[in-house]
């Protein structure tokens, strides 16, 4: 039987830890409590579980760096070319990581702003909405990450890209993506 832990870490500063917000003496210091602590190891272990899942999340929208570091890593990435007012049944396979659903045909060169909507089609939903969306002005597309955590999304999303330009002049651009997740074996 153990004893009791007496100089007890902080849920604030176990949070700290994972998130890398702390110095190298403070890390040193708390590997070595956590290394004998097993209150402190356990407390540990279950903010870790969070920090490492939001940590493998990405956002909703990717800018070209992005994509191109997840492929550098190793991640399987699939590539689903879109067209303005097109009207897909996706399924996302399951040996793939993310989907990136490159939303084109947009007159991006001389935009100023562009806003991204995601919704469900059916209910009106908002599932995501993003005022400053990064965008491939060259390749005139927005890069949309689907993952499979996604599947809990209702499947009939549709992601709406709004553009203005110096003139103020807008534009609205509209993508219907029916989702169908392969199961994983």
């Amino acid at each position: 039987m153990t004893a009791p832990c007496t100089s007890r870490l902080s849920w604030e500063t176990l949070v700290d830890y994972w998130a890398g917000d702390l110095e190298a003496a403070q890390l040193d210091t708390i590997d070595a409590h956590l290394m004998g602590c097993a209150e402190c190891s356990a407390d540990s272990a279950r903010i870790a579980a969070i920090t490492e899942a939001v940590r493998g999340m990405l956002p909703v929208l990717l800018t070209t760096d992005m994509l191109a570091k997840l492929r550098a890593k190793g991640v399987r990435v699939l590539e689903n070319p879109m067209t303005p007012g097109e009207r897909q049944d996706f399924v996302f396979p399951a040996a793939v990581d993310v989907v990136i659903h490159r939303l084109g045909g947009l007159e991006l060169t001389h935009a100023t702003t562009v806003r991204f909507t995601l919704h469900a089609e059916s209910s009106g939903q908002l599932l995501a909405k993003v005022d400053d969306a990064p965008f491939d002005r060259e390749a005139g597309v927005v890069l949309l990450a689907c993952q499979q955590h996604f599947a809990s999304f209702p499947p009939d999303t549709v992601a709406e890209v709004h553009t203005r330009d110096a003139s103020g002049a807008e534009r609205m651009q509209r993508y219907t993506i029916l989702h169908h997740f392969a199961r994983r074996p």
